[in-house]
């Protein structure tokens, strides 16, 4: 996969399975409905007892300082209050495709998102761990990372310091 550096003016980062984790590490499926259980059982509940965020790649961020950066995400995990001060001073916005009526696996979702933040979708970098949403923004003309692991993702964020 080649990123052209060149023109790229924003990162977009998924929020579940890139930023932020299931600390059972036995549970494989969406975090948003786990969150959603959990707040309607007690709407305080511990957060951070069953979810961590990378923080390596979020101190990371913090650090690159020279692109602009985004979350799109697909629900509401978050908004957590538990996560917000680690969040908030990193991105410049958080969009979620709950919130604007998009889902993640359609082109028209990362469209909206280029005009929300203004700028052409081949001047993006968006970062995912689910290959579906990747297709549907590479339809558009973003630029696409398969998110495995922050050892494959630091060093291909690199090049833009």
């Amino acid at each position: 996969m080649h990123i052209d550096t060149s023109v790229i003016q924003a990162l977009v980062f998924d929020f579940s399975r890139v930023l932020l984790f299931a600390k059972d590490p036995d549970y494989k499926d969406d975090l948003n409905p786990l969150h959603r259980k959990l707040l309607e059982q007690d709407a305080d509940y511990p957060f951070l007892e069953y979810f961590y965020l990378n923080q390596e790649l979020l101190d990371y961020l913090g650090e690159l300082g020279t692109k602009r950066r985004f979350i799109f995400t697909s629900g509401i995990i978050q908004d957590a209050p538990a996560i917000q001060a680690n969040i908030r001073g990193v991105f410049e916005a958080i969009y979620s495709a709950e919130k604007m009526g998009v889902r993640k696996t359609e082109p028209d979702a990362y469209r909206q998102l280029c005009q929300n933040i203004q700028l052409q979708p081949h001047e993006v970098l968006f970062v995912d761990d689910s290959q579906r949403n990747l297709d549907a923004a590479a339809q558009t003309g973003m630029q696409t990372f398969l998110f495995t692991g922050n050892e494959g993702l630091l060093p291909a964020l690199e090049i833009l310091r």
